[in-house]
Formats: structure tokens, sequence, C-alpha cells
């Protein structure tokens, strides 16, 4: 049985083309789609670079808007205590509250032998070992900070203290 040749040459033959074609243009195809990822890759850096500028401007501008100079702070720390006074930042390792005070309570003796206890506020430079008037303290010991009202008793007592 003899086969036309010629019938399915023309076909092979054009298969071949086309493959041969394929393989020439799968080149100009991996270099398109490098650019492409390139081009992408580079999209999202700079995408990401952007987003990280614009949450660190919201979040450091955010923090110093909290803090109202005109009034006094308190801040808890994680092993209870509390100071108050006017704290300056909140930015960075450190905290740093000017005039600190510290709260101590005090028994005292009551008319009919049950012991009241009074809360006085201490002056932090006012302690025996004689620090200065500004007290730095490290964010990861801070629980929270508060601004304090004006009526509050503790801002009361500091006004007067001053």
């Amino acid at each position: 049985m003899k086969v036309d040749m010629t019938s399915m040459g023309g076909r092979a033959r054009n298969d071949e083309d086309r493959a041969i074609s394929t393989l020439r243009r799968r080149p100009v195809l991996r270099r398109d789609m490098l650019r492409m990822t390139r081009f992408s890759v580079f999209g999202a850096v700079i995408f990401i670079s952007v987003l990280i500028f614009a949450v660190s401007l919201y979040v450091l501008n955010g923090r110093d808007t909290l803090i109202d100079p005109s009034k006094y702070q308190v801040v808890y720390l994680i092993n209870g205590q509390a100071y108050f006074g006017k704290l300056q930042n909140v930015h960075g390792e450190y905290l740093v509250i000017n005039s600190p005070y510290t709260a101590q309570t005090a028994p005292q003796q009551a008319s009919d032998k049950e012991a009241e206890q009074a809360t006085t506020l201490l002056r932090v430079r006012d302690q025996v070992y004689g620090p200065e008037d500004a007290m730095s303290i490290k964010s990861s010991q801070v629980v929270f900070w508060q601004n304090l009202r004006d009526d509050s008793k503790v801002t009361q007592a500091l006004k007067s203290k001053q």
C-alpha cells in the first residue's frame, strides 16, 4: 500500500513550520513575560513603600495629638505604680514625664481605733536619693497613660503643690 506523501507532506510541512515559528516566538514571549514580571515587582515594591510611609506618618502624628500639654497625665506601669505629671512624649523607647509625682498611702489613726488610709502625692525629686525633676520610663513598662481632667482631685492637688 502506497501512501501519497504529497498530500500529507503539505500538512506535515505546515505543522513543522508552525512548530518552528512557535519556537522562534517563545523567546519573545519569555522576554515579554520577564518584563511584565519585573514591572509588577517594581510596582508592588513602590506600593508597599508608599503604604509603609503613610502608616508611619499616621502613627507618629496621631500619638502627639493625644497629649494635651495644658493638662496633667497619669502613666500606669505594669508593676502597678502610677506616676502623675506632664508627659512630654510617647515616641521611641522612653516616655518622659516632667515634674513627676507618685501616690503614697499612709495609715492615719482614727478616733475609734480603725485605721483609715489617706493618699498623698509625693514629688519624685523630693525622694531621699535626690533625682532630677524629670523621669524617663521605658515604653515597654507602660500599660497605658491618660490625660487628667481639670476638675479631678489629682489635678487640683498637683496645681496646689506647684
